[in-house]
């Protein structure tokens, strides 16, 4: 009898452990080393209910949680505990949200003595973030959901620099991707975006954060015959009025919501033209000849343009979600 009393208070503190650990312990419920991270939820995701209410959802990752907390972080302030959740509970709504407002998202799994790691950041739906942290917002169109505003990022997903080249002539001999500011003055920026070749656009590195991609040709297509076809698309997508436009702006009212801003564009020789005049947005979709396809809006008409260009040029650019 002697022999079978360890077995038995072994199989008693598997007992009285299980409770409060997790998967990854319960292979080895004693180890010292399993990482808090291990066992975190992942897969957060936050999709818009109405224009005032968040869906969070999660992947549970932990056999034995008694629950979620759920934090949240509001503009540039901190993060605090929005709500808690039971075991197993892998969702919860977030009511009474501005949607001009930025929310940001994480949840931990908690046992009686343990807090896990952090799963994924994730960002409202009304808005997304770049690699260097620019903050823009979004508008969904039809079944689409487009930024709102210009791209003005300045390095690839993978934090890679994009470089910035002011010179002309280098301008010109470029067969890589590149971005300027208009008039090489970064304060243009900061309202029109940045300008980019087209090597940038399908660089492998991505330019656009993950889950959302720069649109094809085949992308703007959908959206332009939404909004009633070339004839009339352009006054719904740009801006009205003409703080930024070049009067008359003819036929602006942005009853779309895409705000489409006159950003210029430079030229493949390296010249600048038409601040306040045009706005120029790559298309992923190659041409013919070293051109790419492009869509252009202008402030003398209500139209938009489809054409393709030499890949040297500098456009704006907007993302769509994937």
């Amino acid at each position: 009898m002697k022999r079978i009393k360890p077995t038995f208070y072994f199989v008693l503190i598997l007992i009285i452990i299980l409770p409060f650990t997790c998967d990854y312990q319960f292979v080895n419920p004693l180890d010292p080393e399993v990482s808090p991270d291990e066992w975190a939820p992942t897969n957060l995701t936050a999709t818009a209910i109405d224009d005032q209410t968040i869906r969070l959802n999660w992947t549970d990752n932990c056999l034995f949680e008694l629950g979620f907390r759920i934090e949240r972080k509001i503009g540039n302030g901190d993060f605090a505990q929005l709500c808690e959740v039971d075991a197993d509970v892998t969702n919860c709504e977030d009511s009474g949200l501005n949607s001009d407002e930025l929310y940001i998202y994480r949840v931990k799994a908690f046992t009686q003595n343990n807090e896990s790691g952090y799963s994924n950041e994730m960002v409202d739906p009304w808005h997304v973030i770049d690699f260097d942290g620019n903050v823009y917002k979004t508008v969904k169109i039809g079944t689409q959901v487009w930024m709102a505003e210009n791209l003005k990022v300045t390095h690839y997903r993978n934090g890679n620099d994009i470089p910035n080249v002011t010179d002309g002539t280098g301008w010109s001999n470029l067969t890589t991707g590149a971005y300027c500011n208009y008039d090489n003055n970064p304060n243009n920026a900061n309202t029109y975006g940045r300008l980019y070749n087209w090597y940038a656009v399908i660089d492998n590195r991505n330019i656009a954060p993950t889950g959302w991609h720069v649109p094809s040709d085949a992308d703007w297509q959908i959206l332009i015959d939404y909004l009633g076809g070339y004839a009339f698309a352009g006054g719904k997508l740009k801006e009205a009025g003409t703080t930024h436009w070049i009067s008359p702006n003819t036929g602006a009212t942005n009853e779309s919501g895409f705000s489409a801003l006159p950003a210029g564009y430079r030229y493949y020789n390296g010249s600048y033209f038409s601040l306040g005049g045009d706005a120029i947005f790559w298309s992923s979709t190659a041409g013919d000849l070293g051109t790419a396809w492009y869509r252009n809006l202008s402030y003398l008409s209500t139209n938009v343009s489809r054409g393709n260009n030499d890949e040297q040029n500098g456009f704006s650019l907007r993302l769509v979600r994937d």
